[in-house]
């Protein structure tokens, strides 16, 4: 079996491979973290003080970072420090200054390394608190900083040229040809643009749905009267967090094409990586199916593209949908959706399409590099830096990321004596870029205990939503997201399952 690049996690080999990997580089991790911030929030040298707001502050009170000072500011001994700081000193991030006793500073590299790589720093000086939650995800610096920039003329060359490269770079991660535009707007302003522009009161629509934003299409589709056709059991949807079964999607589309006088008027929407169950959903299979009744095939790639494999125009998805402030590490207020021919030839005879988000208005403004309507440009600003970074990573490099910290997730979880939520099947998988976890309830645990608890520990992961509050939480693994911040998540989830009695012996499970 191939083996993971070095610097992620490898559980293959034992199922508790997470402690063994976290006993080895717990307390160094720890410890260099520590030095790590010391130096950020008091070095009294352009590089930090320009990172760091109260630095200022430290260095009027005469804080001197020699290794007595950092041993006390980081609450470790004199020779703990020394030797971290010396490991730091040859990867060049921190150097001595002066004779002894020495001050040590960050070098340029280490603030680097500081604002751009170890994430887990910046969100200290974000807000105390590690997002772990399914967006809006944490944000790297510079991207934060993109949104300073001053206000440009929205229908100049400055901005069309942006724009231009913000479409050509989400193409490429889409794997697309088709038309793609960005919405000001989030995830569900572009779901409900698709919806709203595809249908009529004569469209059917096969809304398949396996958890809360599969159910999302069809409660759009209600507001604008299409008659939705659920390929599902009595209760309209399939089961939260249970596989969708190819067969019944078959059958809602034959019994969909009896019954329509135009079969051009099918639509069937789906969601590839259903971020409220922890899923990944079968969309090349379904894509195949689409095209076979000659159906639009819409598909929410929101917690995917950016954070997964998703070669659009391969899957046949004729419009496929994606958030800013999932994978692809932005603020959240931006949503970009691509448009197939199959898809213009039913949105064009709509008469009954929406306003502002009307694509056909997009896609006469794309000629010209613009939007329709005023964009919200702080918003572009943070797209194409995190445009920027993802080139930067490499898709290919980014993907393996997600993946490695995901099957991070999985396996230390299981190790805990933990329940994945997930019910696969033959053409379904688990989430690459969110984990949904069962709480222990039968072990006297509950949402608060759980969540709570590592939220006193500065983590924050996500809760069920509707029918599964309390019932499950839910880890994210995407954006920005690095091996630093899993191994932080999992030491609080691992003390708080320790402190309610559940962890080894304890567990029922």
């Amino acid at each position: 079996m191939k083996r993971r690049k070095e610097g992620y996690f490898d559980f293959e080999h034992h199922p508790n491979a997470y402690l063994e990997r976290k006993r080895n580089v717990e307390q160094g991790l720890h410890a260099r973290t520590k030095i790590l911030e010391t130096l950020a929030m008091s070095t009294p040298t352009e590089a930090a003080t320009a990172a760091v707001s109260n630095s200022d502050e430290m260095r009027e009170n005469g804080t001197e970072l020699t290794i007595k000072a950092i041993s006390e500011s980081a609450a470790m001994s004199y020779s703990s420090s020394f030797h971290h700081l010396r490991l730091l000193e040859e990867e060049k991030i921190v150097k001595r200054e002066g004779k002894r006793p020495y001050k040590w500073v960050v070098t340029g590299k280490g603030q680097r390394s500081l604002d751009e790589l170890d994430l887990g720093l910046g969100v200290t000086k974000m807000g105390k608190e590690l997002l772990m939650i399914p967006g809006p995800v944490p944000v790297l610096p510079r991207i934060r900083e993109a949104m300073t920039k001053p206000m440009i003329f929205h229908r100049g060359d400055e901005f069309g040229a942006m724009y231009e490269e913000i479409v050509e770079t989400l193409k490429e991660i889409f794997q697309t040809r088709n038309d793609l535009f960005v919405l000001s707007g989030s995830g569900t302003c572009a779901m409900e643009a698709a919806i709203g522009n595809l249908v009529s009161n004569e469209t059917k629509m096969v809304c398949i749905a396996n958890g809360k934003f599969g159910e999302r299409f069809g409660e759009i589709a209600v507001r604008y009267k299409a008659d939705a056709v659920t390929p599902v059991n009595v209760n309209v949807n399939f089961e939260w967090g249970h596989s969708i079964e190819l067969e019944a999607v078959k059958e809602a589309l034959e019994n969909s094409s009896s019954s329509s006088s135009d079969p051009k008027s099918k639509i069937v929407t789906m969601v590839h990586n259903e971020t409220s169950t922890g899923i990944l959903n079968p969309a090349k299979e379904v894509g195949k199916l689409a095209r076979k009744h000659d159906a639009v095939f819409v598909l929410d790639c929101i917690t995917s593209i950016g954070g997964d494999k998703v070669p659009v125009d391969e899957l046949g998805a004729d419009i496929a949908i994606v958030g800013s402030q999932k994978c692809m590490g932005a603020p959240p207020g931006l949503s970009a959706l691509s448009v197939s021919e199959h898809a213009w030839d039913l949105i064009c005879e709509n008469e009954r399409r929406l306003y502002y988000t009307d694509l056909i208005a997009y896609k006469k403004s794309l000629e010209k590099k613009q939007t329709p309507y005023t964009p919200a440009l702080p918003l572009f600003f943070a797209l194409h830096e995190a445009l920027a970074v993802i080139r930067e990573e490499g898709m290919e490099n980014r993907i393996e990321r997600h993946r490695g910290m995901a099957k991070a997730v999985r396996d230390a979880v299981t190790g805990f004596g933990l329940r994945l939520f997930p019910k696969l099947n033959e053409v379904s998988d688990y989430s690459n870029t969110v984990t949904a976890i069962e709480i222990p309830v039968a072990n006297g645990i509950t949402d608060e205990q759980l969540r709570g608890g590592m939220r006193k520990r500065g983590v924050i992961v996500a809760g069920g939503q509707e029918k599964l509050k309390g019932e499950i939480f839910r880890i994210a693994t995407m954006g920005n997201i690095t091996e630093r911040e899993v191994m932080r998540t999992l030491d609080a989830l691992e003390v708080v399952l320790e402190e309610n009695n559940y962890y080894g012996k304890n567990s029922k499970i």
